[in-house]
Protein backbone atom coordinates (compact mmCIF):
# COMPACT_ATOMS: atom_id res chain seq x y z
CA UNK A 1 0.00 0.00 0.00
CA UNK A 2 2.58 2.22 0.69
CA UNK A 3 3.19 2.80 -3.29
CA UNK A 4 -0.17 4.32 -3.44
CA UNK A 5 -0.59 8.50 -4.53
CA UNK A 6 -1.99 10.09 -1.92
CA UNK A 7 -4.59 11.11 -1.30
CA UNK A 8 -7.18 7.86 -1.46
CA UNK A 9 -10.65 8.54 -2.61
CA UNK A 10 -13.23 5.80 -2.79
CA UNK A 11 -15.62 6.49 -5.59
CA UNK A 12 -18.03 3.68 -4.51
CA UNK A 13 -21.54 3.80 -3.76
CA UNK A 14 -23.01 4.08 0.27
CA UNK A 15 -22.96 0.18 1.79
CA UNK A 16 -20.41 -1.09 -0.60
CA UNK A 17 -17.65 -2.21 1.60
CA UNK A 18 -16.58 1.41 2.73
CA UNK A 19 -16.24 0.75 6.36
CA UNK A 20 -14.03 -2.11 5.24
CA UNK A 21 -11.70 0.21 3.26
CA UNK A 22 -11.23 2.37 6.32
CA UNK A 23 -10.63 -0.19 8.81
CA UNK A 24 -7.93 -1.55 6.08
CA UNK A 25 -6.39 1.87 5.48
CA UNK A 26 -6.24 2.41 9.48
CA UNK A 27 -4.91 -0.68 10.18
CA UNK A 28 -1.53 0.40 7.23
CA UNK A 29 -1.16 3.63 9.47
CA UNK A 30 -3.09 6.02 7.04
CA UNK A 31 -5.01 9.32 8.35
CA UNK A 32 -8.59 8.57 6.68
CA UNK A 33 -11.58 9.91 7.82
CA UNK A 34 -14.88 8.02 6.91
CA UNK A 35 -17.81 10.56 6.03
CA UNK A 36 -17.50 12.89 8.87
CA UNK A 37 -14.40 15.49 8.26
CA UNK A 38 -14.23 16.90 11.94
CA UNK A 39 -17.70 17.85 12.85
CA UNK A 40 -19.21 17.78 9.31
CA UNK A 41 -19.68 15.72 6.56
CA UNK A 42 -16.85 15.14 4.06
CA UNK A 43 -19.34 15.59 1.19
CA UNK A 44 -20.89 18.96 2.41
CA UNK A 45 -17.25 20.22 2.86
CA UNK A 46 -15.92 18.77 -0.37
CA UNK A 47 -19.13 20.51 -2.37
CA UNK A 48 -18.67 23.55 -0.82
CA UNK A 49 -15.16 23.94 -1.29
CA UNK A 50 -16.04 23.32 -5.49
CA UNK A 51 -18.60 25.76 -5.45
CA UNK A 52 -16.50 28.53 -4.26
CA UNK A 53 -14.06 27.58 -6.59
CA UNK A 54 -11.24 25.81 -4.80
CA UNK A 55 -9.97 22.25 -5.37
CA UNK A 56 -12.29 19.72 -3.48
CA UNK A 57 -10.07 19.07 -0.49
CA UNK A 58 -9.33 22.80 0.77
CA UNK A 59 -12.10 23.65 2.97
CA UNK A 60 -11.79 27.45 4.31
CA UNK A 61 -14.23 26.15 7.26
CA UNK A 62 -12.51 25.32 10.32
CA UNK A 63 -14.78 22.96 11.20
CA UNK A 64 -14.15 20.92 8.25
CA UNK A 65 -11.36 18.85 8.58
CA UNK A 66 -10.24 17.63 4.98
CA UNK A 67 -7.59 19.39 4.19
CA UNK A 68 -4.04 17.06 3.99
CA UNK A 69 -5.59 13.97 4.88
CA UNK A 70 -4.28 10.20 3.24
CA UNK A 71 -7.77 8.61 2.47
CA UNK A 72 -11.16 9.56 2.07
CA UNK A 73 -13.19 6.53 1.93
CA UNK A 74 -16.94 7.86 2.11
CA UNK A 75 -17.45 11.33 0.75
CA UNK A 76 -21.01 11.07 0.00
CA UNK A 77 -24.27 11.75 1.96
CA UNK A 78 -26.29 8.63 1.05
CA UNK A 79 -27.74 8.10 -2.19
CA UNK A 80 -29.60 11.35 -2.57
CA UNK A 81 -26.42 13.31 -2.70
CA UNK A 82 -23.37 11.51 -4.19
CA UNK A 83 -20.85 13.88 -4.44
CA UNK A 84 -17.81 11.16 -6.52
CA UNK A 85 -20.47 11.11 -8.95
CA UNK A 86 -21.89 14.66 -9.21
CA UNK A 87 -18.86 16.66 -8.31
CA UNK A 88 -16.28 13.32 -10.28
CA UNK A 89 -14.70 15.60 -13.05
CA UNK A 90 -14.12 18.25 -10.54
CA UNK A 91 -12.56 15.82 -7.83
CA UNK A 92 -10.35 14.21 -10.79
CA UNK A 93 -9.00 17.88 -11.63
CA UNK A 94 -8.09 18.68 -8.44
CA UNK A 95 -6.03 15.80 -7.30
CA UNK A 96 -5.00 14.35 -10.51
CA UNK A 97 -2.46 12.15 -8.43
CA UNK A 98 -4.59 10.76 -5.98
CA UNK A 99 -5.45 7.09 -5.97
CA UNK A 100 -9.03 6.52 -6.69
CA UNK A 101 -10.64 3.46 -5.33
CA UNK A 102 -14.05 1.28 -6.80
CA UNK A 103 -15.41 -0.65 -3.80
CA UNK A 104 -18.57 -2.74 -4.74
CA UNK A 105 -20.17 -5.44 -3.61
Amino acid sequence: VSQLKLPIINLGMPKMGSTSLQSYLECGGYESVHWLCGGRYCGDCIEESIQAGLPPFSSQDPKCKINNIDSYTQIDRGPENLIQVNYLDEIMAGVPNATFVLTFR
